[in-house]
Formats: structure tokens, C-alpha cells, sequence
């Protein structure tokens, strides 16, 4: 074989492993766009890709706020005024994570998040639908 058809089976291979990535991106985009202008919640990332929407695995999961104390270590004691409530199979917009001054089923953490309806709050980690208690790609509250 030549390098000249080398070359081309070359070009030809790497352009359409291209073209497909750049569908699946497109793609992507296009429902993740489309669950958001919709009103709907995206597929929840089972293995924590950062910020983003999460399943959530119980039910009436109570979501906090309180004064600065809740902010530096949320828990139930410092994040005393429950806002809001979630149930599975609903999900909730993750925006930062922070090591809380309770743990709830072994988890430390705590999640600031927004529901599809009502008010931001404090959730505990441990009610998230992801394979490990700290959402890799999430930043620290």
C-alpha cells in the first residue's frame, strides 16, 4: 500500500471519528437545552460530572436555609428553617457542595441546590442519586 492511500484511509478515519463526536455533543447540547427551556430536569450524572442536575432517591427530603452558621457548616442545627421539600423522581440543580456539621447516613455532605419548583436550600448529599458522597466536579461551597 501506498502512503498516498495510507494517508487518505487516514484523514477519512479520523474525520469521521470527529463528525460522531461532534454529533453526540451537538446532540447532547440539544436535550440538555431542550429539558431546561421545557422546564424539565436533565438526566442526572450517576457518576458526578459537576455542576448539573441530580436524581434524588427519597422522598419529602427537606431543604434548609438559616443564618451564616448554616452557610459555613449546614446541617439540620444550623440550617433550622426548612424551605422546601423534594421527592423522588424528581431532581434538583447542584451548585456547590460543603462537609456539613451533621452526617445523614454516613455522608458528610451537604449540597446547595434548586428544585425544579420553590426555594434554594441545603440538602443533604446522602439523598442524591451518585456513586460516591462527594460529587466529583462540583466546587466547595
Amino acid at each position: 500500500m501506498n502512503s498516498t492511500s495510507t494517508k487518505k484511509r487516514l484523514t477519512t478515519r479520523i474525520g469521521s471519528g470527529l463528525r460522531s463526536r461532534a454529533a453526540t455533543v451537538v446532540g447532547a447540547t440539544a436535550l440538555a437545552v431542550t429539558g431546561t427551556l421545557a422546564g424539565t430536569a436533565g438526566t442526572a450524572h450517576a457518576d458526578g460530572h459537576g455542576k448539573g442536575w441530580y436524581a434524588v432517591w427519597g422522598t419529602n427530603v427537606n431543604l434548609r436555609t438559616g443564618g451564616e452558621e448554616c452557610q459555613l457548616r449546614p446541617g439540620t442545627v444550623n440550617c433550622f428553617r426548612v424551605v422546601n421539600q423534594v421527592s423522588a423522581p424528581e431532581a434538583v440543580y447542584v451548585y456547590c457542595q460543603s462537609y456539613g456539621i451533621e452526617s445523614v447516613g454516613g455522608n458528610p455532605y451537604w449540597l446547595w441546590v434548586m428544585p425544579t419548583h420553590g426555594e434554594r436550600g441545603y440538602m443533604s448529599s446522602y439523598y442524591i442519586d451518585n456513586v460516591t458522597n462527594w460529587i466529583d466536579g462540583v466546587p466547595e461551597c
